[in-house]
């Protein structure tokens, strides 16, 4: 039985959220509205990865890996960015906080391109 990278991807994201949401709320006791806010602009700019990404392989498949390097990169900055708006530092143990999302998202993103690349491969 095949899944659906789209499927999988999205699946994984919400049970990240999820998992992440009721570990802030009923185990550390923490404010939702910060997690609330991090997770939209997480969604937001998942997605907005996502579809660059698929914009790039119609466009130039070839430079679709070093394009999600770059990606990768801009992620990191505008979370780095995020971080002093949404004051997260306020927050006990905040790198814990903001470092697993990342990476639990930066490997979806890694996953659906090789999705992609190895679909095209194929073709």
């Amino acid at each position: 039985m095949r899944i659906n990278p789209n499927l999988l991807v999205t699946v994984l994201f919400f049970l990240t959220f999820i998992i992440h949401f009721s570990l802030w709320k009923f185990v550390f006791h923490l404010d939702e509205i910060v997690i609330v806010k991090f997770y939209l602009f997480l969604s937001v700019m998942f997605m907005m990865m996502v579809t660059l990404i698929i914009l790039i392989n119609r466009v130039a498949p070839e430079f679709l890996g070093l394009s999600v390097i770059g990606l990768i990169l801009l992620k990191f900055a505008l979370m780095y960015l995020i971080r002093k708006k949404l004051n997260f530092e306020a927050v006990p143990g905040y790198k814990f906080h903001f470092i697993i999302p990342y990476f639990v998202l930066t490997t979806l993103l890694t996953y659906y391109a090789i999705k992609l690349i190895n679909h095209d491969k194929k073709q």
